[in-house]
């Protein structure tokens, strides 16, 4: 389904496909960020629009209907994937980190409401990925393969490793653990200076992805 979309029939065909499973694990991993980090005043609006949906409703219209059951069986575990984004400001990802931002109360608050039925509530905090939405090929030791992430999250499952003391939080990749540690215990998770190198980081990003858009114009010319 394209929940960019937000249909109600696509909701109910869902609902309806699961009402008789015995689902144990839902894995909230849709998600949008934007097509490249640009300022918030010059974010296209159904892109801001599109980030909001998918990130935020898509994820808690599948868990409203997902978790019902999940409570009456007093068994399952609910995995969203959150981000780093979501904890520490990020200038020019300004809507997509406010969305990571709702999803980690929502679902701290969650793992509370639901650890009385037996239900496991994790969100799973990441920085930078290599991929088409980080716009990062190479690996480093900061940045993990998709492959090596999705091993280190099913390793670590149940741990709250590396999240800071933050409830229903885990931070599998150890790089990006020994990152937040380091962030939160020197200048701080929404310092000034963590907000500058936040910004440039992303600006430096910007500059490569506008001038990898620009080659590929000129040899479609």
């Amino acid at each position: 389904m394209d929940f960019a979309k937000d249909n109600d029939s696509d909701y109910a065909k869902l609902k309806e496909l699961v009402s008789n499973l015995d689902v144990a694990i839902l894995v909230n991993n849709v998600g949008q960020s934007h097509s490249m980090p640009v300022q918030f005043i010059e974010t296209p609006e159904d892109e801001m629009k599109n980030i909001i949906t998918i990130n935020c409703i898509g994820t808690l219209k599948v868990t409203q209907i997902v978790a019902p059951g999940m409570a009456q069986r007093k068994r399952g575990l609910i995995l969203t994937m959150g981000s780093m984004g979501g904890t520490l400001p990020t200038p020019l990802l300004a809507t997509y980190s406010g969305s990571k931002a709702f999803l980690q109360q929502w679902s701290t608050a969650l793992g509370a409401e639901l650890a009385p039925f037996g239900v496991d509530v994790e969100i799973v905090l990441a920085s930078l990925i290599t991929g088409a939405m980080s716009k990062v090929r190479r690996p480093s030791l900061t940045v993990p393969t998709p492959r090596r992430f999705v091993r280190d999250t099913l390793g670590k499952l149940g741990l709250s490793c590396g999240a800071q003391g933050m409830a229903y939080t885990l931070t599998p990749f150890w790089g990006h653990a020994l990152l937040q540690w380091w962030i939160d215990n020197t200048v701080g998770l929404m310092s000034h200076p963590t907000l500058w190198y936040n910004k440039k980081m992303h600006m430096d990003i910007r500059t490569r992805a506008l001038k990898k858009k620009e080659r590929e114009a000129k040899k479609s010319s």
